[in-house]
């Protein structure tokens, strides 16, 4: 910018690079200033501030103005091939920039002719520019970036009840969303929706509705006008109590003093009460903002009401209701209202009970499902303990006053110099980021945030995770190095805060840096996959990084390339890379880039030693039960007490000395447990079925878990039945409070309600044709089904009233719906349910084959299963039996159970073995001893003979392919075998073998009974030698 002498008056001329600015006024007369155009500001054109008269005018007149108008100059890239032709880049028109995707229809222009913010919709339609995730406005039909949403700024525009599409979502959703929760309840969420021509809400039409139920009951409002849902409600401490019944608690206008009030006489129109308390109408707002003000002037001209606060503090009624009751008698002048806190001892009961009465704008907008208030649902089972684990978190201060300052963010030291002159002085041990005397510099450094996630299959994997600062030189230089432990049930939703730092202060610009994460199996000591996180910015210097990364599957093939370079090792391409990044990983006792750096590895021998960082120390993987730089402590907490750690046969794992937990270890459990140390039995759920239900082979089995103040969790598993059997058993390891069967197709039958959950109970009962849940065109009349969503609603408290149809539950299209017992009534309740959910584990199956996957939880599932379609089994349906017509696998490869001892599985697969094993054992002997027998030339002078003598032969190997076969299966499905290629091999050649023999047995074993008949018809003329011959 070329200014002037004066601060006061506009830059004459404004210089900026053309090559990054376009689409300014041509034509205009230009001037050239140290290999930047300059231009004047009219003819951009640009406006700037004229009325700034404070401290720093220049910059608040001409700075800001000028970055606002111009900060595409500042955002846009050149046009290289590598960049703008990525699918995360868009090139602007009639221009060779380019901008990420990110920047698109985000209210700032940064292409010069306007093209990165034409974002009107096509269609109706969002789906601009590529991107799926662009915001669509209702009100002015454009799309916004989602950057802009809830970012306190309107950019959709109000509507006419003042709503805006981009801001207070929850609240949006509310106001739009037709709640079974809050239908009916007296107050006005919903905004108004034309039905036949007449202007209906939630509140409209409630002549059906029960606004005393499991919702509003003892909330606090006065859902119920008449304040049926708040009788019996007030607290225990008041000192008076109505001894009649359908009687409610208020304060009369003439005495002051508690009295109780019929439910006849609330919301008559007449104010019997003190405050109005009696008629919740007149306090009551018909918008959508619920008022402040509970407390009604009696005798008032303007009729209107005020708040708590100012209760005895300043009459604000003209015939001083809001003061006649207070205490007269203190001898304190009110400073607050007397609802203050401060004054909570000294109030009266009369002054507590107005202190005590909700205000309509603190009734929650949203409800969440429940069963009621005194019925208990489980607590909601937060990790927020365990979200973030910070590595090398600064340690609390607890050093003296005095010292604080002196080390800033480190920790003082005092050190003995001479213990006999007592002198002593302060050293200051400084945290990783920061460096100096007193701490008083940071390092350059990387911030790094990790969040990992994995598939079903790896769900129980303890995993070692090695993360790197490295280098592109030819020695690959790991400069620090951090290492964790990663294990899915204990760190699904923890975010992993590392610093790594650079061996040289400060780093060497002239180099690449990466962050380079290697994943291992830490039991296995076996390497599962590499991610590469390039460092773009080298000039910055704190790099601050933030990556969710997903560890792959088990199955996943390590993939190689052929890359010449890797001398003593072998090329890996990382997996986000695949196609363009890869590395050299080395073998034991060599570094550097292409592997040719030999190192001394100082780790123990049963670890894994994979690399060497910039001071010559080793990176060693321990062992689970070992720690230490070089893994030669001994962790022996799972040792100590087998009493105190894992109970019923769980795995014991330390915790990583990495990360800070109040937990030495944690548990793995198998399957039938759950608890910290494994202490919980699943729940046992026994059905059996009436005579007229019939079955499907495999059902869902849905379980819907109730969270206080919260949306309710849905889990899944599925169960199969045998032909003519007649009852199932079910395990569940997770709290539940409703749970109901699924035979497909939207065919339901009811489990159980219950109010409370108690882990580990055993439910037996027997499902009969009442507990079917019948879709609403079943109970309802044509008119009522064909109701618009917000009327129809209003008719579900019906077929739950009239006891004689039996109905237990219902559906539509959105609820599932059940009956319960409330007082002497029987209403209905209904959550939200995704009938046409797709069984997929939300985008992580494992599963093969389109096969359904079945998950516990959508957010951190603990178990999943995997549904198999007909001719596939497995624990990953990865089996398939298709060409056969009676498959071993298929009759018992659906109860063996994955990584459960054998000791430990299903009694049908323990009977399996033993059965098959005495079969083998029989089958084997009596074939070496048929062996034996025909072995001898007398029994093989006729053809029989030779037939038997092979057969043994084949009925031996067969014994023998069979019990491979068998445990191969056996394995296979505890080990959850996934080599595509071994499995592969096993089903073509041991299955074709078993067949082939079996086949040429029944063959062998024709040509006897043929050979038998002849003798039969020839008798004596039979010519045994040359039926031996022929043989």
């Amino acid at each position: 910018m070329i200014n002037s002498t004066a601060r006061s008056l506009s830059p004459s001329y404004i210089c900026y690079n053309d090559q990054l600015c376009d689409g300014f006024y041509p034509n205009k007369s230009l001037i050239s200033f140290n290999n930047a155009t300059c231009r004047r500001p009219e003819d951009f054109p640009l406006n700037f501030n004229s009325f700034e008269l404070s401290r720093g005018i220049w910059f608040n007149m001409y700075v800001l103005p000028l970055y606002e108008h111009l900060s595409q100059c500042n955002k846009i890239r050149f046009n290289k091939s590598i960049s703008c032709n990525s699918l995360t880049m868009y090139k602007c028109i009639n221009s060779s920039k380019c901008i990420s995707k990110q920047r698109l229809c985000d209210t700032i222009t940064d292409c010069d002719y306007n093209d990165d913010e034409e974002c009107i919709q096509i269609n109706g339609s969002c789906l601009l520019f590529g991107l799926d995730d662009l915001f669509k406005c209702t009100i002015k039909n454009i799309c916004i970036s989602p950057v802009l949403v809830d970012d306190r700024w309107c950019h959709c525009g109000y509507d006419q009840y003042g709503f805006c599409d981009d801001e207070e979502l929850n609240i949006h959703y509310i106001r739009k969303h037709i709640s079974f929760t809050t239908i009916c309840d007296g107050f006005t969420e919903l905004i108004p929706v034309t039905i036949n021509e007449r202007s209906e809400t939630d509140e409209t039409e409630c002549e059906y509705w029960k606004c005393n139920n499991t919702y509003t009951r003892c909330n606090g409002f006065w859902n119920c006008f008449n304040g049926a849902d708040e009788v019996d409600c007030y607290s225990s401490s008041l000192s008076f109590n109505c001894s009649h019944q359908h009687h409610y608690i208020c304060v009369s206008p003439y005495t002051n003093q508690f009295m109780c009030l019929p439910l006849e006489k609330a919301n008559d129109g007449q104010i019997n009460c003190l405050g109005g308390t009696d008629e919740p109408k007149l306090c009551r707002s018909n918008n959508y903002q619920h008022s402040d003000g509970n407390f009604q002037c009696t005798i008032d001209a303007i009729g209107h009401c005020i708040s708590t606060a100012k209760l005895c503090v300043e009459s604000s009624c003209q015939d001083g209701a809001d003061e006649q009751f207070c205490d007269k008698t203190r001898n304190i002048t009110l400073e607050f209202t007397i609802c203050d806190e401060y004054y909570e001892n000294i109030r009266s009961d009369v002054e507590n009970f107005f202190c005590a009465r909700q205000v309509d704008s603190n009734k929650p907008p949203l409800v969440f499902f429940s069963l009621g208030k005194l019925m208990n649902s489980t607590d909601q089972m937060t990790q927020q303990h365990r979200n973030e684990i910070i590595l090398h978190s600064p340690t609390r201060q607890t050093t003296i006053q005095q010292y604080q300052q002196h080390c800033h963010r480190g920790l003082p030291l005092r050190i003995w110099l001479n213990i006999n002159q007592n002198l002593t002085t302060i050293t200051c041990l400084c945290p990783p980021s920061f460096y100096g005397n007193m701490c008083q510099y940071q390092n350059q450094r990387v911030s790094l945030t990790l969040r990992f996630q994995t598939f079903s299959d790896s769900r129980r994997t303890l995993f070692a995770l090695i993360i790197s600062l490295i280098d592109d030189t030819y020695e690959r230089i790991i400069h620090s190095y951090q290492q964790l432990t990663y294990l899915y049930i204990r760190d699904c939703q923890t975010k992993f805060n590392i610093y790594l730092l650079y061996s040289t202060r400060p780093k060497n610009l002239t180099k690449n840096y990466f962050i380079h994460i290697d994943i291992y199996e830490k039991i296995l000591l076996t390497y599962r996959k590499s991610f590469l996180i390039p460092l773009k910015y080298p000039f910055l210097p704190v790099h601050r990084i933030a990556v969710q990364l997903n560890i792959p599957r088990t199955n996943d093939t390590k993939e190689n390339c052929l890359d010449q370079s890797c001398i003593h090792g072998q090329c890996i391409k990382y997996l986000n890379y695949p196609n363009d990044d890869s590395f050299c990983q080395c073998y034991h006792g060599l570094s550097g880039k292409y592997c040719t750096i030999p190192y001394i590895c100082t780790c123990s021998s049963d670890s894994l030693c994979v690399g060497i960082s910039s001071n010559n120390r080793s990176i060693c993987i321990c062992p689970v039960h070992k720690w230490g730089y070089q893994c030669l402590f001994h962790n022996t907490i799972c040792y100590m007490n087998q009493n105190s750690t894992c109970l019923n046969n769980g795995e014991c794992i330390p915790t990583d000395e990495n990360i800070i937990s109040d937990k030495p270890f944690i548990c793995i459990c198998p399957k039938g447990f759950s608890g910290e140390r494994c202490e919980i039995a699943d729940n046992t759920i026994i059905l059996s079925f009436h005579k007229d239900i019939i079955l499907p082979q495999t059902m869902f089995v849905h379980f819907i878990r109730i969270i206080d103040n919260g949306p309710h969790e849905n889990g899944t598993t599925f169960k199969t039945i045998l032909t003519n059997q007649k009852s199932i058993t079910i395990q569940w390891s997770y709290p539940f409070h409703v749970a109901f069967l699924d035979f497909f197709d939207n065919n339901y039958y009811l489990i159980t309600v219950q109010n409370k959950y108690n882990p580990s109970i055993t439910i037996v009962r027997t499902i009969t044709p009442s507990d079917h849940c019948k879709y609403i065109s079943e109970i309802f009349n044509e008119t009522i089904v064909e109701l618009h969503p917000l009327r129809r609603i209003k008719y579900y408290q019906l077929p739950c009233q009239n006891r004689s149809t039996l109905i237990s539950c219902f559906y539509d299209d959105i609820h599932f719906c059940f009956c319960y017992d409330y007082d002497p009534q029987r209403l209905t309740n209904c959550f939200e349910f995704n009938h046409g959910i797709e069984h997929n584990c939300f985008g992580q199956s494992n599963c093969e084959n389109d096969a359904h996957c079945l998950q516990n939880n959508a957010t951190c599932p603990q178990t999943s299963i995997c549904v198999c379609p007909k001719c596939f089994y497995g624990a990953r349906c990865q089996f398939s039996s298709n060409l056969f017509d009676l498959s071993l696998d298929a009759i018992l490869g659906y109860y063996i159970q994955p990584y459960i001892n054998i000791k430990y599985q299903p009694s049908i697969v323990q009977i399996s073995i033993a059965l098959t094993m005495i079969m083998i054992i029989v089958g084997i002997t009596d074939s070496i001893l048929s062996i034996i027998t025909f072995k001898n030339k007398e029994t093989r002078k006729n053809g029989c003979g030779l037939y038997l003598f092979v057969s043994s032969v084949i009925t031996l190997l067969i014994m023998i392919i069979f019990a491979f076969k068998f445990w191969i299966l056996i394995i296979a499905q505890i080990t959850y075998m996934t080599n595509k290629s071994f499995l592969y091999f096993q089903c073509i050649s041991i299955d074709f073998l078993l067949r082939i023999g079996i086949s040429i047995n029944q063959w062998l074993n024709g040509c006897v009974s043929i050979e038998r008949l002849i003798i039969i018809i020839k008798g004596t003329s039979f010519d045994k030698k040359k039926k031996q011959t022929n043989s």
